[in-house]
């Protein structure tokens, strides 16, 4: 058991996987979805917050929703029951071959399920920031109402990756597939350090022996991923630069220089504090969340 009370130990991996999954989708469905897919426009375009929101918030609930059909939710999923399973898994294994302690074991567990995950996150990411460029664009060619839908989003959707497909070659499929891998590990990498270190503050704070509240499990959570930030947002900031330069027609390397020209070192960073709200969020979810979710099912 991690320090703090923590129940990743011990764990069902298909059992976590479908649980964390779950817990994404409801992650995305309570704000998640909306505050990423405003980090991701403000990456794309440095339009202010209240612009890109405002132009999504038209829409009503399927703005609030924009994307979640069909990529948003197969992106949930993805995210979820694969960092779910695979961090039990590695868990599991570190911890049983005895040539980890069990605070290595917790966090190289994390570096490895963050692995995993961009390999199956990579593409789907892809074809979610196409989609959701042309959610924009039509937006703002219809006069700021969208004419939506589940079939209509579905048909589009898979129209602009046929596009994309044909005009970039398959290729484009895995089209910044190392960066994503190596933020991933870094993202989860980084937010059990820093979720530890919460839990480990906490329970000297508490009583000797005495369980962490679910406060304060959550608030480490929450924490955890929102200081992750810190660390991983260049790389984050990576993955856009390198999709739209496949999209421009342009090379990596020309494409992130012309941009830095001409909107300076801080593009970097652009989309930050949305960042910071949202892996809070999401770790909040995906750990705290789908831990109690384990927990209860468990007394069954």
């Amino acid at each position: 058991m991690v320090a703090g009370g923590a129940t990743d130990s011990g764990q069902k991996p298909l059992r976590k996987a479908l649980i964390t999954g779950v817990s994404v989708v409801a992650e995305m469905l309570t704000g998640g979805l909306f505050m990423e897919n405003v980090k991701i426009e403000k990456q794309r375009t440095n339009k202010p917050y209240p612009t890109i929101m405002r132009t999504w918030l038209r829409q009503g609930l399927s703005g609030f929703w924009l994307g979640f059909w069909p990529w948003g939710f197969t992106l949930a999923m993805t995210k979820g029951s694969v960092v779910g399973f695979s961090r039990a898994f590695f868990l599991n294994q570190f911890e049983t071959s005895g040539l980890m302690t069990k605070k290595t074991a917790d966090i190289t567990s994390g570096f490895c399920a963050g692995m995993v995950q961009g390999v199956f996150m990579s593409p789907i990411l892809l074809a979610r920031t196409r989609v959701n460029q042309s959610m924009t664009q039509r937006a703002e060619a219809e006069g700021g109402k969208l004419k939506t839908g589940f079939v209509i989003e579905m048909r589009k959707s898979m129209q602009i990756m046929g596009i994309a497909i044909k005009e970039e070659g398959t290729g484009v499929i895995v089209k910044g597939m190392p960066t994503m891998v190596c933020k991933r590990a870094l993202d989860w990498g980084t937010r059990f350090i820093f979720m530890r270190m919460f839990r480990e503050k906490f329970a000297e704070m508490n009583e000797p022996g005495q369980p962490l509240t679910d406060m304060q499990r959550l608030t480490s959570a929450f924490c955890g991923g929102a200081l992750s930030v810190a660390v991983t947002q260049p790389v984050d900031r990576m993955m856009p630069i390198i999709q739209q330069a496949g999209a421009s027609g342009e090379g990596i390397v020309p494409f992130m220089k012309r941009s830095i020209a001409e909107q300076g070192i801080a593009t970097m960073q652009r989309g930050a504090c949305m960042r910071i709200i949202h892996c809070g969020w999401h770790t909040a979810f995906a750990i705290f969340a789908s831990n109690k979710i384990y927990d209860a099912l468990d007394k069954f």
